[in-house]
């Protein structure tokens, strides 16, 4: 009777032993793939980039076609003043002939967030924000017709392997547009 009493003990043992490492591997290891889509009829898209911008602690980088949704200049506005590092690219003829994107810009490049243009024969048609804890991309164009209009959609990620990727290409953007 002791043997198999002893027995249990040592089996629950193990299992659990087994249990905590499978939590430790899951915890630490495991690709996360922590992404979701979003359709802006079904939420108010300028909100999800308005909270991910307010939970930016370190940095935020963008790249936007169009822009011309105030809450989001000054959601990025109130990050550059909480000490966050904030810079982005726009598509240069988008913001000479968009009246409001190029006040938004003047506005933004004033308060001291490095804004780039593209320079080349294409248009900069990304619609991307990251920060070091998620990533924005879509569709979206930040504008009242994407907002409430138009069909758009919107992928907000925090899986590090795709965040890092978005960031790469915005400083790749950044290292060719910024002329320092």
């Amino acid at each position: 009777m002791k043997i198999h009493k002893d027995f249990l003990y040592l089996a629950t043992i193990i299992i659990l032993l087994g249990l905590c490492g499978q939590f430790y591997y899951d915890f630490h290891y495991r690709p996360r793939h922590d992404i979701s889509v979003y359709y802006n009829k079904d939420i108010q898209t300028n909100e999800k980039i308005n909270a991910v911008i307010r939970d930016a602690d370190e940095f935020i980088y963008f790249a936007i076609y169009t822009f011309t949704k105030p809450d989001i200049k000054d959601a990025l506005l109130g990050a550059k003043h909480r000490g966050v590092d904030v810079r982005g690219v726009v598509d240069a003829e988008q913001s000479q002939r968009i009246e409001e994107q190029k006040k938004i810009i003047n506005e933004l490049k004033a308060a001291g967030i490095p804004i780039a243009f593209d320079d080349h024969s294409g248009i900069m048609h990304l619609k991307t924000i990251v920060t070091e804890k998620e990533y924005i991309t879509g569709s979206y164009n930040w504008t009242k017709s994407a907002t409430d209009s138009n069909d758009e959609v919107i992928e907000i990620g925090s899986d590090d392997n795709v965040r890092l990727g978005y960031q790469r290409v915005l400083e790749k953007l950044f290292d060719l547009y910024f002329k320092e």
